[in-house]
């Protein structure tokens, strides 16, 4: 397994291979190339800071950051779900009025391996399940409800706090 110091340096690189990359673009005297070097600088230390903030072993969480879904707000999501009206077919821990018998609970989804039993549960594979269930599964229950993508994402980000315990 590699160690730390090989994770930080796989990424330091990358920031400064971007970095540079953005620098050689501007012409000298334009400030881009100074706000290309603070964005290198803020996405180290973002880095960096994840790194450090993982369990008491020092270790990242790999299996949660996996389930991560990028620019989405959970709390969002449990609104937009009550809002569908998810709630009538799963039952959804947190989500008010989620008690429905029709779909399967949704409890514990996060640690789940497939999503719907036809994906893998992965983020970008719920997104799409969440925005058409029926291209993926022709003959599930589950209706089409013209979710948008940031809905989905945000659904997704909600289903992914709800962990076995």
């Amino acid at each position: 397994m590699p160690t730390k110091s090989a994770y930080l340096w796989g990424a330091g690189l990358t920031v400064a291979a971007v970095a540079a990359m953005a620098w050689s673009a501007v012409r000298p005297g334009e400030g881009v190339g100074a706000a290309a070097v603070l964005w290198a600088e803020d996405a180290w230390r973002a880095s960096a800071d994840w790194y450090q903030s993982g369990p008491g072993d020092r270790r990242p969480d790999w299996e949660t950051s996996a389930l991560y879904v990028v620019n989405a707000d959970p709390d969002r999501g449990a609104a937009l779900m009550t809002q569908y009206g998810c709630g009538a077919c799963h039952v959804i821990p947190g989500v008010t009025a989620a008690r429905g018998s029709v779909g399967p609970s949704l409890d514990g989804f996060a640690d789940r391996a497939y999503v719907a039993g036809v994906l893998p549960n992965q983020p970008g594979d719920l997104v799409r399940w969440l925005m058409n269930p029926t291209t993926h599964a022709p003959q599930t229950a589950m209706p089409d409800l013209g979710v948008r993508e940031g809905e989905a994402r945000d659904m997704a980000a909600y289903l992914y706090t709800l962990g076995g315990g």
